[in-house]
């Protein structure tokens, strides 16, 4: 299979890195590739298939990395070999080889599904079908994964900061052994600690108020992870 990359970013580049680090064959125009890979920002991908349109035949595979958007959103293409595959990894630079155990998502044509199962094993990967239905909760999901707890982490350090404790000095005792324990695959529920795992309501209530007196909208957000706490461990 000849390969053709649309998108210079970070994925965009691992992917061409990948494909040509692993043999595949590289094409310098749509017209000479069997696949076309989207890897561009979601809200142009459209637009993009209606750009490349012309160039396209009823036999080209045509393939997006959304995490979100199903392989539906390339429908205006002149093939029905529509894919979307997607792995569930932050890239935070472009990488000359994807590393290996990433877990991808194929959503779309199952009868090209043996070709891209067999390109990700090549880049020792784990993959798995889904439908279009599934996919927004998948990709929802990775981002209470893989951003969320950061953005957690982005607020206790401005709480710690308003406390007068630099956030660097309470990592190693606090956060980074939580890290670990989730790295080493103990049970989510058993490392959560904490008033609301207690369910410590009456502390859970006068600390709303607290943050309510400076930021309604962390008070919010505490709330809410307070009572999901409370309604699921």
């Amino acid at each position: 299979m000849r390969h053709f990359v649309i998108g210079n970013g970070r994925l965009g580049q691992t992917l061409f890195n990948s494909l040509k680090n692993s043999g595949e064959e590289i094409a310098d125009s749509i017209e000479k590739s069997d696949i076309v890979w989207i890897v561009i920002p979601d809200s142009f991908i459209s637009q993009k298939v209606r750009e490349i349109e012309p160039f396209l035949s009823k036999n080209h595979i045509l393939v997006h990395c959304s995490g979100f958007f199903p392989a539906s959103i390339l429908e205006n293409a002149k093939t029905d070999k529509l894919v979307s595959l997607h792995p569930a990894y932050s890239f935070s630079k472009p990488l000359s080889v994807f590393p290996e155990n990433i877990f991808w998502t194929f959503q779309g044509d199952k009868s090209v599904f043996g070709y891209f199962s067999n390109l990700v094993k090549l880049w020792k990967g784990k993959i798995k079908k889904i439908s279009e239905k599934q996919k927004a909760y998948y990709h929802i999901a990775c981002i209470f994964a893989s951003n969320f707890p950061v953005v957690s982490l982005m607020i206790a350090e401005k709480l710690f900061e308003k406390s007068g404790i630099e956030f660097n000095d309470i990592r190693d005792g606090l956060v980074n052994p939580v890290c670990l324990k989730v790295a080493d695959n103990l049970n989510l529920k058993d490392i959560l600690t904490g008033p609301a795992k207690r369910k410590d309501r009456e502390t859970i209530l006068k600390e709303i108020e607290f943050l309510k007196k400076s930021d309604e909208d962390l008070s919010e957000i505490y709330r809410l992870l307070s009572d999901f706490v409370l309604k699921n461990v």
